[in-house]
């Protein structure tokens, strides 16, 4: 029977073979910045300039995946960021952590010019109420999902990289739960990261293989969730969505796709008295859409916009977006999330699963 301290030395041996791979950073980032109030009504939270500090754990990916080589050996971490923004007595504090990718554009010996992306959950202090923090317009619940965009460069000298960005940070709760126009604080930012073993420079392997997944793929997706509109404790709403989409596979890394939607909203007779009494065929509204994806494996991350080309009565906007992404999870079988909105209002999530075929 091994004795206690061969396990650990097999441990430490295993932890210093993937350190000298692939090692982990544990970094620091500064924000300095302010609210984006991307609504006027939103001007009533702006009382300043916003910070933010955020600690993160990254690690470059191998690149041993075809995706992986198409992005340069992009990087994977996750993110637990604290806000100030600068509106103690009607938003406080504000938390996120988030996973994210750092997609290089360019990449040189030393450093990258890149994108990080990030989607996760978020948590806001005060909240709105109708009594006592009424003129918090922008969040109705203190749980909602944050979402992360930002440019960055970042330099390493030996096992230490920094970095400068310029990004924001969005909370929402895709309107489950009204008010909900967002925060969004915009920001510029510098960080600073340790490297916890040696680092490898990157090298560029051009990929010869085939392509992973056929040029045009069609699927069908089925989603539902809640929403409410209208006004503040109006009541949550099922909505259901029915997508009907052809993808082309542009290059790689990007595909254009077009499809048609269905959509029933039970939320549509708040504003609308009209439709009260009526079944629920009466809320099922029509539309059509092009959207661009980025393509990762098996995943992708994709933006859509749509018109309605049927709807019973008028809807925020003639227009929506989609923001969201899908992950094939089996041969024919993929999983969809999504955000669809009316330009900056967001109008319901779509959580959902459908077929696919080539």
């Amino acid at each position: 029977m091994s004795r206690p301290e061969h396990w650990w030395a097999v441990l430490l041996l295993l932890l210093a073979q993937g350190a000298v791979a692939q090692p982990w950073a544990v970094g620091l980032r500064g924000h300095y910045g302010f609210l984006w109030p991307h609504r006027p009504a939103s001007w009533v939270l702006v009382e300043g300039h916003g910070a933010a500090v955020e600690l993160f754990l990254e690690r470059r990916l191998p690149g041993d995946r075809p995706w992986q080589r198409h992005y340069r050996a992009p990087s994977f971490g996750v993110g637990l960021l604290y806000a100030d923004l600068a509106n103690p007595a009607r938003i406080g504090a504000s938390l996120r952590l988030l996973p994210y990718l750092h997609l290089p554009f360019t990449r040189g010996q030393r450093g990258d010019l890149g994108m990080r992306l990030g989607w996760g959950l978020g948590y806001v202090a005060h909240r709105y109420d109708r009594r006592a923090n009424s003129k918090q317009i922008a969040i109705g619940s203190r749980v909602n999902t944050a979402i992360q965009i930002m440019l960055a460069y970042r330099h390493r000298i030996g096992r230490t990289e920094l970095s400068a960005g310029l990004g924001i940070d969005h909370w929402s709760n895709g309107s489950f739960a009204l008010p909900n126009l967002g925060l969004n604080l915009l920001s510029a930012s510098l960080g600073v990261a340790r490297a916890l073993g040696p680092v490898r420079p990157y090298v560029d392997v051009p990929d010869s293989l085939p392509l992973e997944r056929s040029r045009r793929e069609q699927s069908v997706v089925g989603a539902m969730f809640w929403s409410e509109t209208g006004r503040p404790g109006s009541g949550r709403h099922s909505v259901y969505s029915l997508i009907g989409q052809v993808q082309w596979r542009l290059t790689r890394k990007s595909a254009l796709a077009a499809g048609i939607d269905v959509f029933n909203k039970g939320a549509l007779c708040t504003d609308h008295p009209e439709l009260d009494g009526k079944g629920r065929p009466a809320f099922t509204q029509a539309g059509v859409h092009g959207g661009y994806a980025l393509l990762f494996g098996r995943g992708e991350l994709f933006l859509q916009m749509g018109a309605y080309v049927y709807t019973p009565v008028p809807d925020e906007a003639a227009v929506f977006h989609r923001l969201g992404c899908r992950y094939r999870i089996a041969r024919r079988l993929l999983a969809h999330l999504a955000l669809k909105s009316h330009f900056a209002v967001a109008d319901h999530w779509e959580f959902g699963f459908g077929y696919r075929w080539s």
